[in-house]
């Protein structure tokens, strides 16, 4: 039998939820509890003027573990302004993690997270350090924080869920990276999203295509999710097409994808060489292609994991990351607005299965 996925987009949820249309600091703080069964991360990314790329997760537990006890980790990945990519994944002790339910307030033993706000935009301190590799990067938001609806998808009922929020869709970022034995003062922009749930993801999702990017006036962000088998491979579109502070379109109910001419990868998995998304909603279309990705992380989720258990993990499941950067060609035709931008974008892929 095919369980249902509730999609918390209308009054009702928000209500439900304790939210309204306008979005709270809390909301970025710490919203599930460190037991068995939940997860929590918060997200930031920033690319620099001198060609250098950063990736900061702060976790409570394995995202292919969360029915583990609280198992905090920091992903600090930096790449080099020649491509060449750096990565340190460390676990520390349950007792080095602390988060506020007030604000983004997030502690990883040395490393942390603190939410503020400047000149009426949300800003973040962040300062994460692994081994020999360091960042130390203040982020401000230039397109406010947004969510479709409550920001949550139920899968069965209202007691599981999976939730997600962009604190910052698009911003500046400054500060510094620390890598080869010198700090290299970085300027640039990036992105913030924070999600958390209380469902083991691999048993409520089969995959998804996540991206953003800001083309001239232009933030996107654009989603595709696909659910497991029990659900019936649901999709669960999102959506985010912003001009400056202004939303332009994010009913994601409008939005397909198709993927074409696939790629077999070393690891086991395929992907695909183009991507487009289009969305063909009331008020008119907007089509994004993506073209020319370049690959620049392919990971097994299954890496995190003692050899033994990876052996027995691979048996039944091979779940796997990718990430690109791409040139995106982004068409628009609404209401009084017709436009053609071209420029550089993000995407992942992660395929739980």
């Amino acid at each position: 039998m095919t369980r249902p996925i509730l999609f918390g987009t209308g009054p009702d949820s928000l209500a439900k939820e304790g939210l309204t249309t306008s979005i709270a600091p809390r909301e970025d703080g710490q919203r599930a509890a460190t037991a068995r069964g939940t997860f929590e991360w918060w997200y930031f990314d920033a690319h620099f003027e001198d060609g250098s790329t950063v990736v900061i997760v702060y976790a409570t537990k394995p995202i292919t573990s969360p029915g583990d006890p609280l198992r905090p980790n920091l992903s600090l990945t930096i790449t080099r302004p020649d491509g060449t990519k750096l990565a340190r994944f460390p676990y520390l002790p349950a007792d080095q993690f602390s988060a506020a339910a007030e604000k983004c307030d997030v502690r990883l033993g040395p490393s942390w997270a603190r939410q503020g706000e400047a000149d009426g935009r949300w800003t973040y301190q962040l300062h994460a350090e692994a081994d020999d590799l360091a960042a130390e990067l203040t982020f401000s938001g230039l397109v406010p924080p947004w969510r479709p609806g409550a920001g949550k998808t139920y899968f069965g009922d209202y007691e599981h869920y999976f939730a997600w929020l962009p604190a910052i869709p698009f911003g500046t970022v400054t500060g510094s990276l620390s890598y080869d034995g010198q700090t290299h003062p970085v300027r640039g922009t990036g992105y913030h999203d924070h999600n958390w749930g209380n469902v083991p993801l691999p048993s409520v999702l089969d995959h998804w295509t996540w991206g953003r990017a800001h083309l001239g006036e232009y933030s996107l962000i654009f989603v595709e999710q696909i659910a497991a088998k029990r659900y019936g491979l649901g999709r669960i579109p999102v959506f985010l097409l912003a001009r400056g502070n202004e939303v332009l379109a994010e009913d994601a109910r409008f939005l397909s994808m198709q993927a074409q001419d696939f790629v077999h990868h070393p690891g086991g998995k395929d992907y695909p060489h183009r991507v487009d998304f289009s969305w063909d909603g009331p008020s008119g279309r907007v089509k994004l292609e993506l073209r020319d990705p370049n690959l620049i992380e392919a990971t097994s989720l299954l890496l995190g994991l003692p050899r033994w258990q990876q052996v027995l993990a691979r048996l039944v499941a091979n779940p796997f990351y990718f990430r690109f950067n791409a040139r995106l060609d982004l068409e628009i035709d609404l209401s009084g607005l017709h436009d053609t931008v071209q420029g550089p974008a993000l995407y992942e892929i992660m395929l739980l299965r």
